[in-house]
């Protein structure tokens, strides 16, 4: 890493620790498909659903909805704290012509979540490209986007989200081994992956910010040799990448 690549001490460091720091940021969540293993696919309580419930039982077609329940979920910013009530949107598909525009059928009771969900259901609904679903007799389909319920009554195609817990590093991790003459004010914001069994991937390691060549340096040798709990999700060990702040106040 190269003198130009650090960064100074000042407000642009500031600003990049407050982004990657944040105490208040709120909790990832993480999505899964409906036939998850099913070790890992017991729903608690953080657990959080989103399901295209049709009403009428002849229509069995899930792998024509899949893609309208992804583009769902990628067009919507799933954070905690998620409302206590579910929350419905309602509107329907037509053989010939244009959806009718989703509307909200139920609130959760949290405006400000029901907009977000609902531009979500919006932006996937205008998609016609995906056409009308082959072999279904009836000329109109409705369809009932459900964010968070537990009834799966008429569910044909579902997307859980869950809380992804980040990995956390084990007691006893060497500490970087600083230039003890340049050691006080300097700061570091590296970036990594901790694989499912909680060891660093040395070859993503990556310097996001740094006061200092020499305490980079120190980080990125050290990091290696550290020990995570991993990250897990439904119970699930998972690969995951953070990004850590090493540094001494000055």
């Amino acid at each position: 890493m190269n003198g130009t690549a650090c960064l100074t001490r000042g407000l642009a460091l500031a600003s990049l620790l407050l982004a990657a720091c944040h105490p208040h940021a709120p909790k990832p969540m993480a999505s899964f498909p409906a036939r998850a293993s099913l070790e890992c696919y017991v729903p608690g309580p953080e657990d959080y659903a989103v399901t295209i419930v049709v009403r009428d039982t002849t229509f069995l077609d899930s792998a024509w909805l899949r893609p309208m329940l992804n583009d769902i979920g990628r067009n919507w910013p799933v954070t905690l704290p998620l409302p206590k009530h579910a929350l419905d949107v309602g509107f329907t598909v037509y053989r010939y012509g244009k959806p009718s525009v989703p509307e909200v059928t139920k609130g959760s009771g949290a405006p400000s979540f029901d907009r977000r969900a609902l531009q979500a259901v919006m932006v996937a609904a205008s998609d016609t490209t995906r056409g009308y679903p082959k072999g279904y007799a009836h000329d109109s389909l409705p369809l009932l986007v459900r964010f968070g319920s537990v009834d799966f009554t008429g569910a044909v195609a579902q997307m859980w989200y869950s809380v992804a817990r980040p990995p956390r590093p084990r007691r006893g991790n060497p500490e970087p081994d600083y230039p003890k003459e340049k050691q006080r004010g300097e700061q570091v914001i590296a970036a990594f992956t901790v694989d499912s069994m909680g060891a660093v991937d040395p070859s993503t390691i990556t310097i996001v910010a740094s006061t200092n060549d020499d305490f980079a340096n120190a980080v990125v040798n050290v990091l290696p040799k550290w020990k995570f709990t991993p990250s897990t999700v439904r119970g699930c060990k998972v690969a995951r990448g953070i990004r850590w702040e090493f540094g001494e106040a000055p």
